[in-house]
């Protein structure tokens, strides 16, 4: 992979995760602390879990596998329902994670791409954790909007519409 490549494609992963944060925040910006922990049925995971559970994901990967920090994640923690933090410190929590994965990616040049890491038992590259780690956060990301509109219903404002014909609208 060339240099323009490489940093095409950092610079692409960059702004995904401003995409979900983005997309993340807007649903959150419309949920009360209690619409962040619901779940639509027992067994369901609730937004915050979501939330948690991508904070643990990148943290690992990305802060740890790629960054180089301490691994600490606690994967079981993040699924722990009786974890209530409320909105506003759950969301800073999640905005600062997102600008130190962002640095950590920043950081990243195209030799070290194929480089090798050993994450979450995974023999991987970097180039393979920044792109799973995208994945997963669009995954996610998805799911935050999909279970925001379940629960506040009519009142849910849409993220983005399209603006002309060749957008679909």
């Amino acid at each position: 992979m060339n240099i323009e490549s490489s940093n095409a494609f950092i610079e692409r992963s960059m702004r995904q995760v401003d995409h979900a944060r983005g997309a993340i925040n807007h649903c959150l910006d419309q949920l009360q602390d209690e619409d962040i922990w619901w779940t639509p049925r027992e067994g369901s995971n609730s937004i915050g879990i979501l939330i948690q559970h991508l904070m643990g994901n990148l943290g690992q990967w990305a802060i740890s596998g790629i960054g180089g920090e301490a691994d600490v994640r606690d994967r079981p923690s993040e699924f722990r329902v009786e974890r209530t933090t409320p909105k506003e410190e759950l969301q800073a929590a999640f905005d600062d994670l997102l600008d130190r994965v962002k640095d950590v990616y920043s950081n990243v040049r195209a030799a070290e791409l194929i480089e090798p890491r050993r994450i979450q038992g995974f023999d991987t590259s970097v180039l393979d954790a920044i792109y799973g780690t995208m994945c997963h956060l669009e995954l996610h990301t998805g799911q935050v909007l999909y279970l925001t509109r379940l629960r506040i219903g009519d009142a849910y404002r849409e993220f983005w519409k399209p603006a002309s014909k060749e957008q679909g609208g």
